[in-house]
């Protein structure tokens, strides 16, 4: 049975890992107001959970495209994970401290265009799903 101790110790030891994760898809820009880079995005997704054994596709749509991933797992239940990849524009640009598709970390947090809404969401459902399984 896995123990908090170990999912911590797992966390801890992986965390540089999971930053870089993020920061890749962070620098991807997915603005979906001004159709850019939706499709890239996209497929950043779905190497995210192909990574991580999940059978996953991209799915056109009118708009932004759609990942679908699914993994099987012990037991009929199911887990439903929805996030969005695209952000809102980074306009006003002079307002930034740093470019919003370069992440940067100062003092300990994470800043780039989609970092808190949503794309910080998804990794770290995922990095939680690993230490799990590990």
């Amino acid at each position: 049975m896995t123990t908090y101790k170990q999912i911590d110790s797992y966390l801890e030891k992986n965390l540089d890992q999971n930053l870089e994760e993020l920061k890749r898809y962070v620098a991807q820009p997915s603005i979906s107001a001004q159709n850019i880079g939706l499709e890239e995005c996209a497929q950043i997704v779905k190497e995210m959970l192909e990574k991580r054994g999940f059978t996953a596709m991209i799915k056109s749509t009118a708009g932004a495209p759609v990942v679908f991933g699914e993994r099987k797992g012990k037991s009929d239940k199911t887990l439903l994970i929805y996030n969005h990849y695209d952000v809102q524009p980074p306009e006003p640009l002079e307002l930034w401290e740093s470019p919003p598709f370069i992440p940067e970390i100062r003092d300990g947090k994470m800043y780039g265009r989609g970092v808190s809404d949503d794309k910080s969401h998804l990794t770290s459902r995922l990095f939680a799903l690993d230490a799990i399984l590990d």
